[in-house]
């Protein structure tokens, strides 16, 4: 029995998760509320409280998730059976992949941090419990490519904002993009993974000494 009550709580948990998720990325913070999230969760209030105690808390969770998800990608850049440029094609199209799958995700970051200031605290916290280990990874990676005269001389700040500006850039253009063009399905898909092909030789070769 307590097995059971134990999967039924994970599982409302994250009902509730993905429920305000959608919300929240559709509708932003100030548009959603805990009544929304329920009735889309199918239960009530007092189950969104009980697992989450507030709205705020359980924004700041899924942001937190969402850009913790985009920023451990490029912990995939170490990976020693393959060469830098592999590891560093890999990392970009992952990267670019993630957004495609969630196409709104730049623009709703974007959005949430500008209007609401306490969100900053919420972007640095990640930075600093997660982010600072990364580039500290990549950073060693990059020193012997330039070492060996591999690369140009680069940060690793540099190399994560740079790919992750021209890809976010697709995505944050996207609805202007398409609704000048006017394309179908298969055009929109044909045009992102091109964007894709580009982004990665564009950053290859910004990279070359």
């Amino acid at each position: 029995m307590k097995e059971e009550n134990s999967i039924h709580k994970n599982t409302m948990e994250l009902t509730i998760f993905k429920a305000a998720e959608e919300l929240f990325v559709e509708k932003g913070y100030n548009g959603t509320s805990t009544t929304e999230i329920a009735a889309k969760a199918g239960c009530n209030q007092a189950l969104v409280h009980y697992y989450y105690r507030t709205k705020a808390n359980l924004f700041n969770i899924i942001l937190k998730s969402k850009i913790n998800y985009m920023i451990s990608i490029f912990n995939y850049m170490d990976n020693r059976d393959l060469s830098f440029i592999e590891n560093l094609t890999i990392a970009i199209e992952m990267h670019f992949d993630a957004l495609v799958k969630d196409k709104r995700l730049p623009m709703f970051v974007f959005n949430e941090v500008r209007n609401n200031s306490e969100l900053v605290d919420v972007v640095r916290d990640v930075f600093n419990s997660n982010v600072s280990v990364m580039f500290r990874k990549l950073e060693i990676v990059l020193q012997e490519e330039i070492k060996a005269k591999r690369i140009r001389k680069v940060s690793a700040f540099d190399l994560v904002v740079t790919i992750s500006s021209l890809n976010m850039f697709v995505f944050l253009a996207f609805p202007v993009i398409d609704y000048i063009l006017n394309l179908d399905e298969k055009g929109v898909n044909d045009l992102i993974q091109e964007r894709k092909k580009d982004i990665v030789r564009t950053v290859i070769n910004s990279l070359r000494p």
